[in-house]
């Protein structure tokens, strides 16, 4: 049965009774939430509990990582000689963070550095020649990538060839063969035993770090003078570096996230201070707010100029320049707002000329690269199916690919390597180049590959719930109690959709531009033959959905995401209306 708002059908999970009744016995949590953890894997009470109080003392050891030793002793040579270490990032905002990072700790420890970040229509993306000669020209007889540099290998040789020696920290798939640097620190390795293979780059990056100042720690470094820097302070940049690449929020990603949240929020680094002001954020930092506030305008900087600019603002310390620099970003970030709307509506059109495809590669010369990324992901959400945009120029395409959580874009993309020149990325997105003249058979292939995996997952677009839950048990305190430990919610670890069943209405009002705005109560409720005392009832509100007021609410089940809406100081428990069908019996 199709739904009123969506036009999909629901999928309600189901999980293992047993398991959600004792998981709720034996740690306290909410039938409904303990459903939640069960069906993302996690069943054991201790582990349950240890998921609700993420610490950074449960982070995994980075000495574990293949060719750390590697990496720590060469980087230990290059600082008991006075080398100058080269840092090469990436211009999106993991690249950025990454980059930043490790500027901040050799800048702290008295590490002479130098950093080059490419610009993204010059230069493309990863390790380049250029860069590698301009930290050569400055220097540096070492260079250190971060979020990039997994398949670099002809840069690699190059720069050896210069006698500049290459350690590789990336996160991205690697090829058959790896560089021949001195270290490779890519969790993905085939051979690498880091337990958590999902880091941002900016996580193999703080991966290095620590392990760096565990070594030089135990060799007696730091002194009075040179005090061993405190890690923690960096993870605003950390946890502002993983959400933005949009990578699953569990294991060390969630812990990372979970203190860096707590930094921003106290906010006192000017870059994320100035950051945060433009970007109207204020009170508790959040990862929705890193997201769709900060992340989208760190990586304007690299989308429609420089990403150096967004470096700066993380690296100031300086109140004046923070601000002026997270204006720059705000402008870029208008601006890119602006392009996104056109090629957006451009790609549609092309989406409704093409009709019904198992994936669509969309081309334009009209298109700047920086942007294609973020309009194949609205896309992709439209149409539930793989997406590539492409830019344009001359005999050459450059583009940006996004698909479901259903089906591995990087595995899609590597059946069709014979029409690439060269691509990267991971599951969910990746980015390629390739001959114009190939496009037309990479649609082709990228649809038969992607038609076949369609198949064989049996993936149908389609709303997943996570469970049925009664308004009882919504506003009973402890549920929006443990509703804020399971956060922060982002890719990979959604938040909680629940169907909600058997309420009364006690008000309905359309409220702002065109907002919809439900008081539920339970059916029961003030009833005297039960002599149960009266439960406060709970708001959902409909973005946009102002238009539903009339329906017959009381007919219907909602689907529905809970979340704390804090007003005045106080916090409440808030839903938010996703979709709605009529009630099955």
């Amino acid at each position: 049965m199709s739904s009123l708002l969506l036009k999909q059908r629901w999928k309600v999970a189901t999980a293992d009774n047993d398991i959600v009744t004792g998981l709720a016995r034996e740690t306290g949590i909410p039938e409904g939430l303990a459903t939640f953890l069960v069906l993302r894997g996690i069943t054991d009470p201790d582990q349950a509990l240890e998921h609700l109080t993420p610490r950074l003392s449960q982070l995994s050891d980075p000495f574990v990582m293949a060719d750390m030793d590697s990496a720590l002793e060469r980087i230990r040579a290059a600082i008991s000689a006075g080398e100058k270490i080269g840092i090469f990032g990436d211009y999106d905002a993991d690249g950025v963070t990454a980059s930043a990072l490790l500027y901040l700790f050799f800048q702290e420890i008295g590490v002479k550095t130098e950093v080059y970040t490419p610009h993204r229509e010059n230069d493309g993306y990863g390790l380049n020649r250029t860069g590698i000669d301009r930290l050569g020209k400055q220097g540096c007889s070492l260079i250190i990538t971060v979020d990039c540099g997994i398949t670099a290998l002809e840069e690699v040789k190059y720069a050896r060839e210069q006698g500049i020696d290459v350690i590789i920290t990336d996160h991205h798939e690697p090829g058959s063969c790896l560089p021949e640097a001195v270290a490779v620190l890519d969790p993905k390795r085939g051979d690498c035993a880091f337990p958590f293979k999902h880091l941002a780059g900016v996580g193999v990056a703080f991966c290095l770090v620590r392990a760096l100042r565990t070594l030089l720690h135990r060799e007696g470094f730091f002194t009075d003078e040179t005090p061993a820097p405190n890690l923690k302070k960096y993870l605003d940049i950390v946890a502002l570096g993983t959400v933005s690449d949009v990578v699953p929020l569990l294991g060390d990603n969630r812990i990372l996230v979970s203190s860096g949240l707590e930094v921003a929020t106290v906010g006192a680094r000017p870059g994320i201070s100035a950051l945060k002001s433009v970007s109207s954020v204020s009170g508790t930092v959040s990862s929705m707010h890193l997201a769709f506030r900060l992340g989208p305008r760190i990586n304007a900087a690299g989308r429609m100029d420089h990403a150096g600019t967004a470096f700066r603002l993380l690296v100031t310390d300086d109140e004046k320049e923070a601000m002026a620099r997270a204006r720059e970003l705000e402008a870029f970030n208008t601006q890119r707002q602006a392009e996104e709307r056109l090629i957006l509506r451009d790609a549609l059109a092309m989406v409704q000329d093409m009709g019904s495809q198992d994936a669509y590669v969309l081309a334009s010369d009209k298109w700047r690269k920086g942007v294609v990324g973020i309009v194949a992901s609205r896309i992709m959400e439209k149409v539930a199916r793989p997406v590539v945009l492409l830019s344009v120029d001359g005999d050459e395409a450059v583009g940006s690919g996004r698909a479901p959580e259903e089906l591995d874009l990087y595995s899609l993309l590597s059946g069709c390597r014979e029409c690439l020149e060269r691509f990267g990325g991971h599951r969910a997105a990746a980015g390629m180049k390739l001959s114009v003249s190939n496009i037309s058979r990479f649609q082709q292939m990228l649809a038969e590959i992607s038609s076949a995996k369609v198949r064989e997952v049996g993936f149908v677009p389609s709303l997943s719930l996570d469970a049925r839950v009664t308004v009882e048990q919504l506003v009973h305190p402890s549920f929006a109690e443990t509703y804020q430990q399971l956060e922060p919610f982002g890719p990979g670890y959604r938040a909680p959709l629940f169907a909600l069943h058997g309420f009364r209405v006690r008000h309905v009002r359309t409220m702002g531009k065109g907002h919809l705005k439900v008081i539920l109560e339970p059916v029961n409720n003030g009833s005297s033959s039960n002599h149960m005392p009266s439960v406060s009832g709970v708001e959902i509100v409909g973005w946009g959905h102002g238009d539903k007021a009339d329906l017959p609410w009381e007919e219907l089940e909602v689907a529905c995401e809970p979340g704390i809406n804090v007003w005045n100081g106080r916090r409440t428990l808030q839903l938010k209306l996703k979709d709605a069908r009529k009630l099955e019996s």
